[in-house]
Order: C-alpha cells, then structure tokens, then sequence
C-alpha cells in the first residue's frame, strides 16, 4: 500500500526566504515513510528514509509528520 501526502506553505521569512513557498512531502511505501522538502521554487530538494517495524508502524509515523507540520502552519495540498 502507498500513501501520499503533500504540504506547502508560505515562508515567514525565517533565513531570508520571506514569501516563497515551501513544499514538504511524506509517502510510505510498505515499511518505509520518505520525506522530501525544499523550495517549491527549486527543483533540488533535500530527502530523507525512515523504516518502521510494519506497514502499520510506518503509517503511524507519516501521520506524526503530517500532522507536526500542519500544526506548523503548513497546508494539505494533496492526498492521495
């Protein structure tokens, strides 16, 4: 089973990069829960895998990230 979720949000300003827009992505594919993030603006990105005990363990991880970033203040843009 695959999942995806895809996140933006408007920069604060925080390091100079006030009012672009940032993407943060979360997919889990079985065991596994890969995140992608950068610039919407850029097309390199910096990514990262993490690997749960089961599918279920790995689910449960993705939504702590979706759910850490949307209390961030980052929007669903997507899910699928």
């Amino acid at each position: 089973m695959e999942k995806k979720w895809c996140l933006l949000k408007v920069s604060d300003g925080q390091r100079g990069a006030n009012g672009k827009k940032k993407v943060y992505e979360i997919t889990v594919s079985g065991n596994s829960v890969t995140t992608v993030w950068g610039m919407a603006e850029k097309s390199s990105r910096q990514s990262q895998v993490q690997y749960a005990y089961s599918e279920n363990g790995a689910m449960q991880m993705a939504k702590e990230k979706l759910w850490e970033k949307l209390a961030k203040g980052y929007k669903l843009a997507y899910e699928v």
